[in-house]
């Protein structure tokens, strides 16, 4: 490899496809990064003097942005102070000139963008003054059991910092109402800042590191290898938990946290195979450097249904308004109620990655949302305008408070202290269809807890606390019914630990 990329908290995949969508898994026994010296180049002084000597010959330059140019050299312009940059007092001024390159094309360049310059011809070296300098060339080498001498093998590599990257976009189309179907198609806008590519196969992972979405993506983002370090000097700053989406351990966000690539014990962890990858394959490519393209992965028709989602977060409401007093009543913002949203079943052989969809009612939009991660046979919600024809409020209120003792060893002796309560809490969910038709209702609500009642037959996922020390589980609650119109309302009651400092905090 000529270009060594530069990976951020990824991974180095070494894989054999076999024409099904799955790899094999290569051992890698070790990976060399390292320089050595190539050859030497010869720096000029006076890089205008040496155009001027040498115009009318055959060149090749490859500017900053990388693109290679060959052409006979033509000096267009004499050396002159670049108009377009503001003058410093305190520096030199920036001084440039034009050149040409004459060949199928005529390609115009500036002199400070040159960033490598070859002669194909005989050069005159008149009054320039040639400085001698070593060029260091990067070379990695990667060490593999199990290949077979002359057999090709490819390399992945995860979360490129600077290299191939892809962006998922869908497009949703549904031609009738109610929906029952909905044509889905997968929409992948590659970009190549990496090496240039020639009839170029590309294996495109499914819920590789893509930390801007770190809590919508599958698992795969979050390998064992990859954790958050507390810093010591900052104490009992945040704690570990889990996100409903995403498994696997994360941190909540906080000062007192910094991210950590690599664990001292990371070889002796669990960690991702390539065989545990899924790739949409693409057809082979030609990319130069910086170039894009965009191509559909598919093309499918999915199980879909209309449905109004409402996921219960803790946004408080504003107090209401004094009475007398000036100003608008206060509202609950729209977006923290029920959304209008579409009910799409994976019935595909591979899963859905994460992405941007838009939704059309056959050609008009109808509304655009992000399509998380779903697995083969789940469900995906997307979401796609906030609702106005169902609505909804939500309350909670303390039902009881139960002292929690517990007996511990001091100077004096033993001793029962309090270490905090045990809290029962019920919750109200009330719904109403404005609506004169019933419609498909999701409600969720996710509670730091163990639930003891839910009503309507709710479903209940139950997440363990991830320390041994955290005393409260996190419970999904998720109740899905048709709402005929007029007015519905669902109750749960949870039970919590509540220990003395966050009472005091609070």
């Amino acid at each position: 490899m000529s270009v060594v990329p530069q990976a951020r908290e990824g991974t180095l995949y070494a894989y054999l496809p076999d024409g099904k969508g799955t790899v094999k898994r290569l051992e890698l026994r070790q990976v060399i990064v390292g320089e050595r010296k190539e050859r030497t180049e010869r720096m000029f002084n006076d890089l205008y003097e040496l155009l001027r000597q040498n115009e009318g010959k055959k060149v090749r330059i490859i500017p900053k942005d990388g693109e290679r140019l060959e052409g006979i050299l033509r000096v267009v312009t004499p050396l002159h102070e670049d108009p377009s940059t503001p003058r410093d007092p305190q520096k030199s001024p920036t001084r440039i000139a034009y050149i040409a390159l004459e060949g199928e094309t005529t390609a115009l360049v500036r002199t400070d963008q040159i960033e490598r310059l070859q002669f194909l011809e005989p050069t005159i070296l008149k009054e320039v003054k040639e400085t001698s300098m070593p060029l260091m060339m990067q070379r990695l080498a990667v060490l593999l059991d199990g290949v077979e001498d002359g057999k090709p093998i490819r390399l992945g590599i995860a979360a490129l910092e600077a290299g191939l990257r892809w962006d998922a976009t869908y497009r949703v189309v549904i031609n009738e109402r109610p929906a029952k179907t909905a044509r889905l198609e997968l929409v992948a806008t590659i970009e190549n800042q990496l090496a240039p590519l020639k009839e170029t196969t590309l294996l495109l992972a499914i819920g590789v590191p893509n930390f801007p979405y770190r809590f919508q993506l599958a698992s795969l983002i979050a390998p064992p290898a990859f954790a958050f370090r507390r810093e010591a000097s900052v104490p009992e700053m945040g704690f570990w938990g889990t996100s409903p989406q995403l498994r696997g351990p994360t941190a909540m966000p906080g000062t007192g946290f910094q991210a950590s690539p690599r664990l001292p014990a990371e070889e002796e962890l669990p960690s991702l195979e390539a065989a545990q990858l899924v790739f949409y394959e693409t057809p082979p490519l030609d990319l130069k450097v910086s170039e894009r393209a965009s191509l559909v992965l598919f093309s499918q028709t999915l199980p879909c249904r209309e449905v109004f989602e409402w996921t219960i977060d803790e946004t408080p409401i504003p107090p209401p308004r004094p009475v007398g007093s000036e100003g608008r009543m206060p509202v609950r913002p729209l977006a923290t109620g029920f959304w209008y949203a579409l009910a799409l079943r994976n019935t595909l052989k591979v899963p859905l990655t994460t992405g941007i969809a838009t939704a059309y009612q056959e050609w008009r939009p109808i509304g655009q949302g992000l399509l998380t991660f779903t697995a083969v046979g789940e469900e995906a919600i997307l979401r796609l305008s906030p609702a106005t024809e169902v609505v909804g409020e939500h309350e909670e209120q303390e039902v009881t408070r139960t002292p929690v003792m517990e007996k511990r060893r001091t100077d004096k002796g033993e001793e029962t202290v309090q270490i905090g309560w045990t809290v029962t809490i019920e919750g109200t969910v009330k719904i109403r269809n404005t609506r004169q038709e019933p419609v498909t209702v999701v409600v969720r609500r996710t509670v730091t807890g163990e639930v003891l009642t839910v009503s309507d037959k709710g479903e209940v996922k139950i997440t363990p606390p991830l320390r041994a020390a955290d005393r409260n589980p996190t419970s999904q609650i998720r109740w899905q019914l048709t709402l005929p119109p007029g007015a519905k309302t669902l109750t749960y009651r949870y039970r919590k630990f509540v220990a003395v400092k966050e009472q005091v905090q609070g």
